[in-house]
């Protein structure tokens, strides 16, 4: 019988819903006795191991729940796991208190449920959206109010301010007349008679000083890594590499269910314990990427073979495509080989955030960011500047469009 008192801990994955716990001293790995009641009826699925967090290696859970063990219970202050900003979930009490979030409005969507006789709660999720939404905004509501009064996590973000001087990015400054659009929820610059999109308007500003520009953001991104290290990733010697299925990505854009997409993925893909527990692989590959003299006919080569893993990437749209492989004609062998070193290595963390353009000609060739008027970067954003000024070492600008009167 196990006597240990479990003084320290340490959480697997944070980013757990219900979190496991390993003592450091007897190394039995447990969950805390406050969440008990809430997972054994919502998530009974997730008591018989946990994911840790850098590999999403499986890890028995040995003791089941124990009391006193996350830092609640202990009387401890609660560390802060924001999850990154994506559509949704731009707001810091989003972010921050994303857990408390799905716990209470998880615990009143049930309580609902039990109220209107429904059998099944997941079925109820799916047929009442809606009676969810609602329960949700009124739980951010609540913990928006609480934070104010006594704040559980302390945003630690840095400014914008400190992120552009910390990694001394250039500011190109514009002015432009700023138009609300509605139906879009988005800015508008007037430019002449026509109404722009903030990165149409740079771009246009660009373009009339001699330079092309490619519409980039994150997606073509996503595409190259696809394509090119599509061989790698779904490497059947890999021990880890297992079938998954998703839903068809082509028909989701046009709104239709279809059918159930199968590829291959290691079962810790995305995870910076994937680069180092590939890392000979890994050089063994790029080995053979920097063979190829033609970077373009490889890509053409293996546009078609990676067809799984790009759809998986949400990278299989044509103009995507298209985008990509613009950006491969215009960039050096060896920046394309550093852009796909820097996703391997952590791509779940670094996947996102890259600049809206590219801008070039026979001369030069830098990456802008583009802000309208109160549009600030985001934290992904922020993580690509980081990463950028330490790794990749691509010339940088943002462009911030200030309001002028018309």
């Amino acid at each position: 019988m196990n006597k240990c008192i479990h003084l320290e801990v340490t959480c697997i994955n944070p980013y757990e819903i219900v979190r496991k716990y390993r003592c450091n001293t007897c190394d039995e790995v447990m969950m805390c006795a406050c969440e008990e009641e809430f997972a054994r009826r919502f998530l009974p699925h997730q008591l018989i191991y946990g994911k840790e967090l850098n590999t999403q290696e499986r890890i028995p859970v040995t003791i089941g729940f124990q009391k006193n063990i996350c830092n609640t219970c202990r009387g401890l202050p609660e560390k802060a796991y924001p999850k990154a900003e994506t559509y949704g979930r731009g707001s810091k009490i989003r972010r921050y208190y994303w857990r408390e979030i799905y716990f209470e409005t998880t615990r009143r969507f049930g309580d609902w449920v039990d109220s209107q006789n429904h059998i099944d709660y997941l079925v109820a999720r799916g047929k009442y959206p809606e009676v969810y939404s609602k329960l949700e905004k009124s739980v951010i509501e609540e913990i928006k109010k609480l934070h104010n009064l006594s704040p559980k996590y302390i945003y630690q973000e840095k400014s914008q301010k400190q992120v552009l001087e910390e990694n001394k990015v250039e500011v190109v400054k514009f002015k432009g007349v700023h138009i609300k659009r509605k139906e879009q929820r988005k800015i508008g610059i007037l430019e002449g008679t026509e109404i722009l999109s903030p990165e149409d308007f740079v771009s246009h500003h660009y373009k009339q000083h001699g330079y092309d520009v490619i519409v980039a953001e994150s997606i073509p991104f996503h595409v190259i890594f696809g394509i090119f290290m599509w061989l790698l990733i779904q490497d059947y010697k890999d021990p880890l590499v297992r079938i998954v299925g998703f839903g068809d990505r082509k028909a989701a854009d046009k709104r239709l269910k279809g059918e159930v997409i199968y590829t291959h993925r290691p079962e810790d893909f995305g995870t910076s314990g994937y680069a180092k527990r590939r890392s000979k692989a890994i050089t063994e590959h790029f080995t053979l990427i920097k063979s190829e003299n033609d970077m373009l006919w490889l890509f053409d080569y293996w546009l078609e073979p990676s067809e799984g893993l790009r759809q998986y990437l949400w990278a299989h749209r044509n103009a995507d495509i298209a985008r990509a492989r613009k950006i491969v004609s215009i960039l050096s062998k060896d920046t394309l080989i550093k852009i796909l070193k820097y996703l391997i290595t952590d791509y779940w963390k670094r996947y996102t955030g890259w600049p809206d353009l590219i801008v070039y000609n026979k001369q030069e060739l830098f990456m802008v960011e583009v802000k309208s008027s109160k549009d600030k970067l985001r934290e992904d954003q922020k993580n690509w500047i980081y990463g950028n000024s330490k790794e990749l070492h691509l010339p940088f600008k943002l462009a911030e469009i200030h309001k002028k009167t018309k």
